[in-house]
């Protein structure tokens, strides 16, 4: 059995779950190299590039694992599934309501016919109303970090994404449910939870007693007093009072947020349906701040936008330097069928040099705001988790999600949190450079 996976840690964290399922199942995984009887892919379908990267991660499935059975699941599978169907090899599609399915539907699923199709399993998300219980899983594949799926869904309309239709409506899970899964996670010796979602910040909204993302995130650091839990990206408008004071209470978690920012100007993001504008954007970063001074800030933002001026774009520029925003994913627009962003008028449209050129130089700004924050921790510690050790080299992450190295790394710290003193900075790598302090693993007492 391969599990090949594509997209956001929602899909990650769905495919370590099918992962195990298909070892109660009696499926083996694959080593490196292996034919495989069974080949799953969790695709994704947030851009028009992710489309065609799953159609091609389809057509190499059924090269690298000749006679294989080919399931294909995800966002694209949800989007396209007649296409998907379509392509030489694959056995059966399933949609994102039908996913937990996979091992029941398997067994009814008939090997397809070279010519015939595959089977064609997808709901209408919009009708979803929880997210699926599925067992707890023990492992995270090999990763050194683990991702809790905590929510699942959106119920924003922004007018770029296709993602609700997709997800369907945001759906919450059970925080016992989120809570069995993170101790699951640390007995099996993760070092590092991060708690996940398509749009986190909605935790709870739909839930009896309206549990907030603050209290889930509270109940897994009860867990256990040491290691540490990372929040994923959020809708800074989303960051409410608790999690603010639980930033500055707890150290364990992390010092990094990741924000869904998409554009600093007001009019762009009324038109993309981003809410409210720039100045809330802004105040609610300084309250973090404020609460939580060591905090790394990353954001996502999207260029070039219908109607983006040059003076917009500039706003953009501004407020991630007034922000002090480092850790940038910059997404040139594109065009998403079935979207209202879609049918605007092609007066609005940007050229496509011209949106290059911005989002090259929104990334030079967010690489300079790294350059600073950089140099800030040099001298100082961090307590780094490694993810790599390779030819006694070890690469990992800060708590503020600064890529460090490790000269003279041991096998035995993967995994691992490190005190480690900041030595230096590799500029173009854009990571920090230190060694440890002592020399042993700061591990849990669930090793």
């Amino acid at each position: 059995m391969t599990v090949l996976t594509m997209g956001c840690r929602v899909n990650q964290f769905e495919s370590a779950v099918l992962g195990q399922g298909g070892e109660g199942c009696g499926f083996r995984h694959a080593e490196a190299g292996e034919a495989s009887e069974l080949v799953v892919i969790n695709t994704c379908s947030v851009t028009g590039e992710s489309d065609r990267q799953a159609r091609q991660l389809i057509r190499r499935a059924r090269r690298d694992h000749p006679g294989a059975r080919i399931v294909v699941t995800g966002c694209y599978a949800q989007n396209a599934p007649e296409r998907v169907a379509a392509m030489p090899g694959v056995d059966l599609v399933l949609g994102n309501g039908e996913k937990s399915r996979l091992w029941e539907l398997l067994e009814t699923a008939p090997v397809a016919a070279p010519e015939s199709g595959g089977r064609i399993v997808v709901g209408d998300v919009a009708t979803l109303t929880r997210v699926p219980a599925m067992a707890p899983v023990d492992r995270f594949g090999d990763r050194a970090r683990a991702f809790l799926q905590a929510q699942d869904g959106c119920d924003r309309a922004c007018a770029y994404c296709v993602i609700p239709r997709l997800r369907g409506p945001s759906r919450s899970v059970e925080p016992d449910r989120v809570v069995e899964q993170a101790r699951r996670f640390l007995e099996s010796g993760y070092e590092e939870l991060v708690l996940t979602g398509v749009n986190l910040g909605a935790y709870g909204r739909d839930l009896a007693g309206r549990p907030t993302l603050a209290e889930l995130a509270r109940l897994i650091l009860e867990l256990s007093d040491v290691g540490r839990l990372r929040i994923s990206s959020l809708d800074p408008l989303d960051i409410d009072r608790g999690l603010i004071a639980l930033m500055g209470d707890s150290e364990r978690l992390c010092a990094h947020l990741h924000l869904s920012i998409q554009s600093g100007d007001d009019g762009v993001r009324r038109r993309m349906g981003r809410g409210r504008g720039r100045d809330a954007v802004l105040e609610r970063i300084a309250r973090v701040r404020a609460a939580r001074p060591d905090v790394v800030l990353g954001a996502d933002f999207i260029v070039g936008f219908p109607s983006e001026s040059e003076e917009a774009f500039q706003r953009t520029l501004e407020l991630t330097e007034e922000a002090e925003l480092s850790l940038l994913h910059v997404f040139p627009y594109s065009a998403r069928p079935d979207t209202p962003a879609a049918e605007l008028p092609s007066a609005l449209l940007v050229p496509g040099e011209r949106i290059r050129e911005r989002a090259g130089r929104l990334r030079q700004a967010g690489e300079a705001q790294l350059e600073r924050v950089l140099r800030e921790r040099v001298g100082g510690e961090e307590v780094v988790l490694v993810e790599t050790v390779q030819a006694e080299a070890g690469e990992g992450k800060s708590g503020g999600f600064l890529s460090v190295r490790l000269p003279g790394a041991l096998d035995a710290w993967r995994g691992a949190l490190m005190p480690v003193v900041v030595e230096g900075i590799d500029v173009e790598a854009h990571c920090l450079i230190g060694r440890v302090a002592g020399g042993e693993a700061r591990r849990s007492g669930f090793r």
